[in-house]
């Protein structure tokens, strides 16, 4: 029995340091046994992300500062393993559910079958597909078409009423995040019929892929007026490319997300601006919603996110939480 329990001791703090180093790799829920009488915030991740660190962290610590805990498991951007790991948290009756989907629709099974629990659920983060609005207790996140106008209001900055050649670098296709920030650059701009946009190019949201997909169009097009970016990641990445191809300096860069590197490449004139989405309010938000359904009260449909537009002006009064 000794070397049972000990052999269980050594597998729960190996889960508790993959938590605790960011990766939520192993994905195998410990017992709710294990918390005690505490209440249990199951988060269901669509894939491990520097801006999901920072939000779980602050979730963390509102959980505690409500004698909850908080259990993640990360799906690895698969919408296959996200519906396996919301069935674990079920079948250990967990308290309350913040779900960051892979994808909105595919999801749409897995947010049914916790209604049916009965068990509190905040889409948290990636907008809702308008087919679950009755499933979920609220959604907490940002308006990411509100983060695309932000982003366009600095693109219609730059470019007057010249207008000119606009590149987009967008996230990953078919995300609901992806379509939203492109949906509202692109028709805001549209009030300018002297904007053309030349290129378009997903990424999955990675650095490697928008400095190869910035290569491509780079080498494709001789003139470009502004790059947008989904992401400050994604603007890192394009700038590496932009400079690899030494064409530094020809045109500005606008983005979207607003961590470190991308206030600093702000500060180094490398970006004009960026939209700054705190993940610190996300996560306290989603346990504070959670708390409060799980205690019975009701909570607004949408906490949303606040987003701000960060520039070379205010650049240093924003936080770098990621």
């Amino acid at each position: 029995m000794k070397k049972v329990f000990l052999l269980f001791i050594i597998v729960y703090i190996a889960l508790q340091s993959c938590s605790a180093n960011k990766g939520y790799k192993t994905a195998e829920p410990v017992s709710r046994v294990n918390y005690g009488d505490k209440r249990v915030i199951g988060i269901s991740l669509s894939g491990s992300a520097p801006y999901f660190d920072a939000m779980i962290d602050y979730a963390k610590l509102e959980a505690a500062r409500n004698k909850a805990k908080v259990l993640v498991l990360d799906a690895g951007w698969d919408s296959k393993i996200q519906a396996g790991q919301i069935s674990e948290l079920l079948s250990m009756n967990i308290d309350a559910i913040c779900v960051v989907p892979v994808n909105s629709h595919e999801i749409i099974p897995s947010l049914k079958e916790i209604k049916e629990k009965g068990i509190p659920l905040i889409h948290l983060n990636v907008p809702n597909a308008d087919q679950a609005d009755h499933l979920i207790d609220t959604y907490v996140g940002a308006s990411v078409v509100e983060e695309g106008i932000l982003a366009a209001e600095s693109v219609l900055k730059i470019v007057g009423e010249n207008g000119g050649n606009i590149v987009i670098i967008e996230g990953a296709e078919g995300n609901y995040v992806t379509i939203g920030r492109t949906a509202g650059l692109t028709e805001y701009i549209s009030s300018n019929p002297n904007i053309e946009i030349i290129a378009k190019s997903y990424t999955k949201w990675t650095k490697e892929d928008a400095k190869a997909e910035m290569a491509k169009i780079l080498k494709a097009h001789a003139k470009i007026d502004v790059v947008v970016t989904h992401d400050d990641n994604l603007a890192i990445g394009c700038i590496r490319a932009i400079k690899a191809l030494g064409r530094a300096g020809e045109f500005p860069i606008v983005s979207i997300g607003g961590n470190a590197k991308g206030y600093n490449a702000i500060k180094k004139g490398e970006i004009f601006s960026t939209v700054c989405q705190p993940p610190d309010w996300e996560g306290i938000t989603a346990i504070q919603a959670a708390v409060k359904l799980m205690n019975g009260e009701k909570v607004k449909k949408w906490l949303k996110t606040p987003v701000s537009l960060v520039t070379r002006e205010n650049v240093r009064t924003f936080k770098e939480l990621w």
